[in-house]
């Protein structure tokens, strides 16, 4: 006959041939916690197997099916849906009325806990106090929820969660779903954030007369991932040393000027696919030895859904960006393509692709004014005026001859430096139209 010892209640006790391990429990006085009477509807009975697993009978469809949900290892086991052939060791998780209320806050679908390979991304505000300082608390709050706005999207684009803010700084997790290269998807998410931060410095300089920068830092890691916390404030979250190792690679970026830094583990998992800008070996605080860092420049990754928007031909990668039809309403269009922003109109029947920043202040030019007749596009916030289809300056920061002539006396600052500012050309690109499709192409 096979007995089962139960932990802590340090009690050994004979199962009966067929009988459950909560049958056995139950019939010997054991307190042993089952909300749904033991019809595998719960996870109330949940236990460990300590010794023995291989006497354990295999998982039955319903305990499949709720493991799966709360994504739990093999020692993890119900015991009203389990059998056994051979003694086993186990320990009861839920003893008490607060395990019960515990246990019972927490839904099926919930992760109840297990060890797993993550990529870990950590970002931070670069002289975001000084910054903060000189505005009303009210600006404070609005540029800080409009930089979390781009910051997470880049994050959930590339299939990361957001674990926690911290301050000015954000924590995001890859890989907690088990999506496929996470790391990837967590170096490019961290590129994509350097390049919200770049699009959002023209704004802040004219809005505010300055801005700030950000650093990232990402680390490949094993973590503890379940849902932690109580009442409303629970949440889907990692706890570890690669969580406090991440947060060190992060902070390194301080010392060596840098935007974006990986851990040795994380470019020894994805190196072939890093383009690496410059690597150092330093001291992280609290981290034993030295460590090697990699700088990045960027990353060759594609998902599954860019693979089938990029062609290459000849010396041309073309990018597939838009149906035609969706420009009769929306005559101009912004993309993504090579971490450019890339704007697309419309005009007369044809359509132009130039970068969307206008070269004087670096502001984006769509909702520009349109004059097919001169063939030029006129930036809406100074005015700089260029063609659609060459790039060239047709008119440079607008302004009268008055005052160019009283710029030139030294009488009016603003058009003095106007003046002597150099005409700079905004980048232009092919387009052709395929397949019902707007694509752009890009020399390599």
């Amino acid at each position: 006959m096979s007995s089962i010892d139960f932990l802590p209640d340090n009690k050994k006790f004979d199962a009966h041939e067929g009988e459950t391990i909560l049958q056995t429990a139950s019939r010997n006085g054991i307190p042993h916690v089952n909300a749904c009477g033991g019809e595998g509807k719960c996870t109330t009975c949940r236990l460990l197997i300590l010794e023995g697993i291989e006497n354990c009978s295999p998982e039955t469809e319903k305990e499949i099916s709720l493991k799966e949900k709360a994504h739990t290892t093999e020692e993890f086991r119900l015991a009203c849906q389990t059998t056994i052939s051979g003694d086993i060791t186990v320990r009861r998780l839920v003893l008490n009325k607060e395990d019960i209320e515990s246990v019972s806050e927490r839904s099926v679908s919930g992760r109840l806990g297990e060890t797993k390979k993550i990529a870990i991304l950590f970002s931070d505000i670069r002289g975001f106090t000084p910054f903060s300082e000189k505005l009303t608390p009210y600006d404070v709050v609005f540029i800080l929820n409009r930089y979390f706005n781009r910051m997470v999207n880049a994050v959930e684009t590339n299939n990361g969660v957001v674990d926690n803010y911290i301050g000015d700084g954000m924590v995001a997790i890859f890989g907690l779903h088990d999506e496929e290269s996470p790391a990837q998807y967590a170096v490019k998410a961290s590129l994509q954030m350097c390049d919200e931060m770049d699009d959002m410095k023209p704004y802040l300089k004219t809005m505010y007369g300055q801005d700030f920068e950000i650093g990232v830092g990402i680390h490949w890691g094993e973590a503890v991932v379940g849902d932690i916390g109580a009442g409303k404030s629970k949440r889907l979250t990692a706890i570890g040393d690669a969580m406090n190792f991440a947060s060190r690679v992060e902070s390194a970026n301080k010392q060596f000027q840098s935007r974006v830094l990986i851990s040795e583990e994380t470019h020894d998992k994805i190196k072939d696919s890093l383009v690496i800008k410059d690597f150092m070996r330093t001291n992280l605080p609290g981290i034993e030895g030295r460590v090697t860092l990699y700088e990045i420049e960027d990353i060759k990754f594609l998902s599954e859904q860019e693979k089938g928007y990029e062609i290459v031909e000849e010396n041309i990668i073309w990018n597939k960006c838009s149906e035609i039809d969706s420009f009769v309403t929306n005559p101009q269009q912004v993309f993504k393509i090579k971490r450019e922003d890339i704007l697309v109109v419309k005009a007369d029947d044809k359509f132009y692709a130039l970068n969307d920043k206008c070269p004087h202040a670096f502001l984006s030019l769509q909702g520009s004014d349109i004059d097919i007749k001169n063939e030029t596009i006129a930036c809406r916030w100074h005015k700089s005026s260029f063609c659609y289809k060459t790039g060239e300056v047709r008119e440079w920061m607008k302004i009268s001859n008055f005052q160019k002539m009283l710029g030139k006396m030294g009488l009016n600052a603003e058009a003095r430096e106007i003046s002597k500012m150099e005409k700079i050309p905004v980048d232009v690109y092919e387009t052709k139209s395929e397949d019902g499709f707007i694509w752009v192409g890009i020399k390599k």
